[in-house]
């Protein structure tokens, strides 16, 4: 009988985790596309400064900053890369995007920053690839750049 148990349990672990692996799958329609970065998922695992503010479930505030825009993406790639957890995936002047993958399970997260040229504004999404909560994840990160870019 434990022997089962002990089985089950392997199964349902290397499933698990195979499933995270097909799941993490890069999205399509990442990016700027006229002017805005994709929408939010249903699921509460993304938040977005291109949310309606109605929407309390995935709407940030835009973050404001001041002086140059290179210096301000750099500092921003700079800091999220600094965490030890993040792959950058693209990045020009006024556009990054990073995979950040989780410690303990490797879940990914897809984290961009959209710097638009006329506007002192850092627009971002952060969104989980996989699961329905992230736990506020997604939100803290926002926060966490929001702090960097506001102090």
């Amino acid at each position: 009988m434990v022997r089962w148990i002990i089985a089950l349990i392997v199964v349902l672990f290397v499933g698990f985790f195979i499933y995270v692996t097909i799941s993490n799958k890069l999205p399509e329609g990442l990016g700027v596309t006229d002017g805005g970065l994709m929408s939010c998922p249903s699921s509460p695992n993304c938040v977005s400064t291109q949310a309606s503010p109605e929407d309390l479930e995935h709407y940030a505030e835009p973050i404001v900053y001041t002086g140059d825009r290179m210096k301000t993406q750099l500092s921003i790639e700079s800091f999220i890369l600094s965490k030890g957890n993040a792959h950058l995936v693209s990045s020009t002047l006024g556009y990054v995007h990073f995979e950040v993958k989780s410690a303990l399970i490797g879940y990914i997260d897809d984290v961009e920053f959209y710097l638009p040229e006329a506007d002192s504004v850092v627009h971002v999404r952060s969104a989980s690839r996989v699961g329905y909560s992230d736990l506020g994840i997604n939100l803290e990160r926002v926060r966490q750049i929001q702090s960097l870019l506001v102090d």
